[in-house]
């Protein structure tokens, strides 16, 4: 028979398909539902989890305090306002909330001697595996009773995971299988949801939609911004990644980049917090420099267009298949991100000039 999901297991992991079956038999269509009272609670149960996702220490609770309906309306509410917002960062920062949030909630679930659980009514298997456990691995596509997996998913999966146990080099392949441990399952799934639901992201939202949430996606257009800039501070060229320093040697030395090369260095430096005119003034430095041009260039990525699509610089992933990965370093090989390069080195730079500054300080001895 058909394990059926509670709905306060729905609530808890809102993502799966039957979850979206049951609100949308429990509410009106989204544009009528924007215009009710219930739509504003949801409204401002949407953003919080999207300020969750965006902030630098979440705070994941597993007993709720509003209806289960409620928790899943919100979720798909927030899915619904970033891609309104058109960011992929936004898209990033979000899914990985809510795979991590899955990921707690299936670890506590039956709870421990100190702390209740949320689901007083789960049953586990002999390998120690709920009901619902095993209905989200299935509509993931892993088998939690197996000790293998597909190729192509385990690659997938672990693109981003940098722990060397996770490295294919230290794991046997056999027949087009990995082998996996117990142990390392609910990891891999919660990065299986992470890649699904990122997948899925943007949505195709009607204009009229995103028209009644723009005051909503105007205020966490902003504070993210205000995030990135308090969390990245002063721009620092110095802790500017490798590819991106090559990019700027380049301009300087008179050599016209790439497509790839002008957005990968704009979208960057913009992130960051240098605006328009900064950006544009950086690409005067090129031969072939055209303000006008570069102007029209620079607002399309940054967002100022007529698109109003804002975008996020390139993983080094796809830097690298570009071709623009250049002059790797050792703090490369711990990073995924230029941005994450970015954070680190600038905290290493700062951390140099303190102890400089102590040492100067120091009397004489």
């Amino acid at each position: 028979m058909d394990y059926s999901p509670s709905a306060k297991e729905l609530s808890h992991f809102p993502f799966l398909k039957k979850a979206q079956d049951h609100i949308k038999r429990s509410f009106p269509p989204i544009d009528q539902l924007l215009k009710q009272e219930k739509g504003a609670l949801l409204t401002d149960l949407a953003v919080r989890r999207i300020n969750q996702a965006l902030a630098a220490k979440k705070t994941i609770a597993a007993h709720f305090q509003h209806r289960d309906d409620d928790e899943i309306a919100s979720y798909v509410l927030a899915r619904i306002i970033v891609s309104c917002i058109q960011d992929k960062q936004l898209y990033d920062r979000l899914t990985r909330y809510e795979a991590e949030r899955a990921y707690y909630f299936l670890n506590s679930e039956t709870g421990s001697e100190s702390e209740k659980g949320w689901n007083e009514n789960a049953v586990l298997d002999d390998d120690q595996n709920s009901r619902i456990a095993q209905h989200i691995a299935a509509e993931f596509g892993i088998d939690l009773a197996r000790d293998r997996m597909p190729l192509a998913d385990y690659v997938e999966i672990v693109s981003v995971l940098h722990e060397d146990r996770f490295k294919l080099v230290n794991r046997r392949v056999s027949k087009g299988f990995v082998e996996i441990k117990k142990e390392e399952l609910l990891e891999l799934l919660r990065e299986r949801i992470r890649v699904i639901l990122r997948r899925d992201l943007p949505y195709h939202v009607p204009k009229s939609i995103c028209e009644q949430l723009a005051p909503v996606a105007e205020s966490i257009k902003k504070e993210y911004q205000e995030q990135m800039l308090r969390q990245f501070g002063a721009i620092e060229e110095n802790a500017f990644p490798p590819c991106m320093q090559a990019l700027i040697k380049a301009l300087t030395a008179g050599t016209n980049l790439t497509h790839a090369g002008r957005f990968s260095l704009t979208s960057f430096v913009h992130t960051i917090g240098m605006d328009v005119p900064a950006i544009a003034q950086l690409f005067a430095r090129s031969p072939d420099f055209d303000p006008e041009k570069t102007m029209y260039q620079v607002e399309h990525i940054t967002g100022r267009g007529g698109s109003g699509t804002e975008y996020t610089a390139p993983a080094c992933a796809a830097m690298r298949t570009t071709g623009l990965c250049v002059n790797r370093d050792q703090l490369c090989e711990h990073v995924n991100h230029p941005l994450s390069y970015y954070k680190v080195r600038k905290k290493d730079l700062a951390a140099g000039k303190g102890k400089k500054k102590e040492a100067l300080k120091a009397p004489p001895t």
